[in-house]
């Protein structure tokens, strides 16, 4: 698998993807892209991994924020 694809993988399951939809997309099968998105924490439905992966991603950036604004930067 190479990065352009993983790139992809991610992608698409931010946008609510299938695995069969993101495995024909990126020319693997569709039991890989499933085991990929169940070591990186984004297996189940895919729009419910959207969701989750956006909420993960608005935490990681408040964090961030109150992080520089307290004048720390240690993340």
């Amino acid at each position: 698998m190479t990065n352009k694809q993983t790139a992809l993988i991610e992608e698409m399951r931010m946008q609510g993807k299938g695995y069969k939809a993101i495995a024909s997309a990126v020319g693997l099968s569709r039991d890989i892209v499933r085991n990929y998105c169940k070591a990186k924490g984004m297996e189940g439905y895919g729009n419910t991994v959207a969701l989750n992966l956006q909420q993960r991603l608005a935490e990681v950036k408040m964090d961030r924020t109150s992080q520089i604004n307290a004048g720390r930067m240690d993340a």
